[in-house]
């Protein structure tokens, strides 16, 4: 897919994020903010497993954008409340720092998580493609030793179709050629739900952080942005 058509799969995240996250100060009169934080991880982990029941060779575009739609709500809760425990635990000299240590803090997680959340896809990809080469009768010694001298210069996560023109461009045999392309595509299935499956794992350790948020209906503070200004 390029760009514009995984932006179009991507967009219920967005959607349903912009809904919940008006809708969470609503939330936020009848609940205290660990209720709705911890509501808002409870919808992320079943929109986490059921983006792992959309893992198939051919993506079920109505089961995946629901999943991803799952998704936005629960991000949009937390958004709705985290921004307003940070502000309200500090004074109004204080709110411009605090806001500037939660953006810090969420970029940094962004990128710490998608650093993690990646070399787990890639050492996924890694162990389950040389697992399958190396079980496949179909697949000759000299092609395992290719791959294993391939895989130590460096692993991205490419289509079935690179994979493809690579084995052609190394003059393979047209059987083995598909067992390899094969052996790779059982391979990105397996990498990306052992990704997924570590995001809901974090997602439930994450509960354990929610112990000391409070438990109390807290009052809207003003906008970050405009506090700073």
């Amino acid at each position: 897919m390029n760009a514009f058509e995984t932006g179009l799969r991507l967009l219920p995240v967005s959607v349903t994020m912009l809904v919940s996250a008006i809708c969470g100060p609503l939330l936020g009169r009848i609940a205290g903010p660990r209720t709705v934080v911890r509501a808002g991880l409870l919808v992320l982990f079943v929109a986490i497993l059921w983006l792992l029941a959309t893992i198939e060779p051919r993506l079920d575009n109505l089961s995946f954008a629901l999943a991803m739609a799952v998704l936005g709500l629960g991000m949009g809760l937390l958004a709705s409340q985290l921004g307003n425990v940070a502000q309200s635990s500090v004074g109004e000299s204080d709110r411009s720092e605090v806001g500037g240590l939660q953006y810090t803090a969420q970029n940094l997680g962004s990128s710490l998580g998608t650093a993690l959340i990646g070399s787990i896809l890639i050492g996924a990809l890694v162990h389950a493609f040389t697992t399958r080469i190396e079980d496949n009768p179909k697949i000759s010694d000299a092609v395992h030793q290719q791959v294993g001298t391939t895989i130590e210069a460096g692993v991205s996560f490419v289509s079935t179709d690179q994979v493809r023109a690579a084995t052609e461009a190394a003059a393979l045999p047209p059987s083995e050629a598909e067992a390899v392309v094969d052996a790779y595509a059982d391979a990105q299935l397996a990498a990306l739900k052992a990704a997924i499956l570590a995001t809901a794992g974090i997602t439930l350790a994450s509960f354990a952080f929610t112990r000391h948020l409070p438990t109390q209906r807290l009052p809207k503070q003003p906008d970050t942005a405009a506090t700073a200004a």
